[in-house]
Parts: structure tokens; sequence; C-alpha cells
């Protein structure tokens, strides 16, 4: 208290003075770790920044060491960086003071693709080494059921499956789908050509299985079948089943359509030649950084009942 009867107060920043028996210690506290990352949207390839400048110490941090999920491990206060694919990774700083005190924070760091980005091209140019690359669900049919045909004028190479038994002959390729930003789709499309003239004929083009041998956590596919009378969206439930929404679509013989199918990460949409023909809610999630499988095939009782593939895209839009 001073001559005016006011209290004085001293503030001690960043230690705490104690009394004890053997006079006055100072203990300080250890760092604290924070950094932040810039731009706030990161894509794969292009170069962030770490900052851990804002990391705070009682005494002078003198190491900065930041560990990256993907392997990389960096040295310094501010250090530039880039990962080459998309998906999510977690990031570490590390500090250490003067003293020898450390602390980290991690945090996750989400990875985008750049929208136009092509995750998938088949177009089965290179023969048979492409038939290779579409693994055969033997669960029915056999390889023999499929061949890479080429068609004269275009557009050349294409998968023609010509079962003559009636059982599936379905193939599949796993993709992997990127984290998609706010405003950011998966498109998936495929080039179908059916040769039909009879009856029992049914092809399918599934863009997104969880697991090709249940439909659960499956997205919606195309299906068209002679048995049920057209064309169907089937959109598989959380119980392993799925539910057939008809569209009044009547695919011509020996002629090439391209069915699309638009992806959010809550609905989806089918165009057939550009067409929009539905659209609607996900019954289930479409996570980031997921593996998928696209599955493709034809079944039919008769030699005539056949179907060409072609094209099979996957791309990231906006």
């Amino acid at each position: 208290m001073d001559s005016k009867g006011k209290i004085r107060l001293v503030v001690l920043v960043g230690a705490i003075l104690l009394l004890g028996l053997g006079g006055c210690q100072w203990i300080q506290t250890g760092p604290t770790a924070d950094f932040s990352i810039s731009p706030h949207i990161v894509y794969a390839t292009e170069t962030f920044a770490l900052n851990g400048t804002l990391s705070l110490g009682s005494t002078s941090i003198v190491s900065y060491t930041w560990t990256l999920s993907d392997g990389q491990s960096l040295v310094g206060q501010q250090v530039n960086t880039s990962i080459p694919f998309p998906g999510t990774y977690s990031v570490t700083l590390q500090v250490e003071d003067a003293n020898g005190n450390v602390d980290q924070e991690t945090r996750e760091l989400v990875v985008y693709a750049r929208s136009g980005t092509v995750i998938l091209d088949e177009d089965f140019s290179d023969g048979e080494k492409a038939l290779a690359r579409w693994v055969l669900d033997p669960t029915w049919a056999s390889a023999s059921d499929a061949v890479i045909d080429y068609i004269q004028g275009g557009p050349g190479n294409a998968l023609y499956i010509h079962s003559a038994n009636s059982r599936w002959h379905r193939r599949y390729h796993a993709i992997e789908i990127p984290p998609l930003r706010v405003g950011q789709q998966v498109v998936f499309s495929c080039r179908i050509m059916a040769l039909r003239n009879q009856d029992f004929h049914t092809f399918v083009f599934a863009p997104a299985r969880a697991d090709i041998g249940s439909l659960a956590g499956s997205l919606p596919y195309f299906l068209f079948t002679n048995e049920k009378d057209g064309s169907y969206v089937q959109v598989p439930t959380t119980f392993g089943t799925d539910i057939g929404h008809p569209i009044g679509y009547e695919p011509d013989v020996y002629r090439w359509h391209t069915y699309t199918f638009v992806f959010d990460q809550t609905s989806y949409e089918l165009r057939i030649d550009d067409i929009s023909w539905i659209e609607g809610p996900l019954n289930a999630p479409f996570s980031d950084t997921s593996v998928w499988t696209i599955l493709i095939g034809e079944e039919s009782l008769t030699e005539t009942c056949n179907a060409y593939f072609d094209d099979i895209r996957v791309t990231i839009e906006e």
C-alpha cells in the first residue's frame, strides 16, 4: 500500500512466484503449440502454408517440427508444402522451448481434387489388358462370356458381353472417391448399346457399390429388364435390399446411349443422353475418401440378347 492508501498489484506474466522455507523460486510454464493452415481450402499437388507463429511460451520457442500423416516431416516456424493426392490427413506441430519443454497440436487436413479431375477414363483401347482390369465376378458367369470387340467406324474397342445362358455376367472396377467440398459432385457415366431382339434380357450399370456381394451401403443404380417391362433406378436400403423406381425409358436396339449418375454428398440424379430422368435423396452417406466399386453386367437367355459397354468415366465436377 502506498502513501495514499492505494494498493499496488504486481502482475507476473508467464510465471508463478512461490515462497518457501528456502526462499523464492520461479516456476515457468511450458509452451503451447498452435498453428494455422492457408489457404483454407487445400487442393492436391498445390502448395499450402503451415504457420506456427500462433504458438506461445514463457521462454523462447527454439524448435518447430511438423509431421504429416502422408509421411512428411518438416522443420521451421513457417513452412510450405503440398500433398500429391486428395484425401483426409492429419497435421501435427510439436514445439520445444529453450528449457526443453514440449507441446504438440494435431489437426485434420482435408485435401480436395480440383473440379474437372478425371478419376477413371476407360475406353478399352488396349484390348485384353482392359478386360483384365475389369475383374470378373465368378458367381454365375465364366470368362468366355465377354471379349473386347472392335467396332468398325466407331467407337473402336468396346467390352462385349455375350452370355448365352440364364446367368449374370458381371465385371467390376474399384475406384477411390476423394472428399467433396461444398458444390462439388462425382459424375459417373457409361455408354451402353443393347443388342436385343427377343425377351428375357437384362443389363445393369451400378456406379458405386460399397460391397460387390451386398447392396447395403451402395448407391442407386440403373437396371433395364424385359422381365419387369422396362427401365428402373434401384435405390439400395440400409438393410441390403433395394427399391425399384420405374422410369419411362426404353433403350433403342443397336444404338449407343450414355447413362450418367451425378452424386453429391446427399442426393443423386440419373441422366440418359443428357436428359434428366429421376433424382432424389441418398439412403446411404457418400463418405469422403472411400473406395467404391463400379459394376456393369448383362444377363440373357438367348445369344441375341447381348450388350456393349464403353467410355466409362468418373470425374469431379461443379
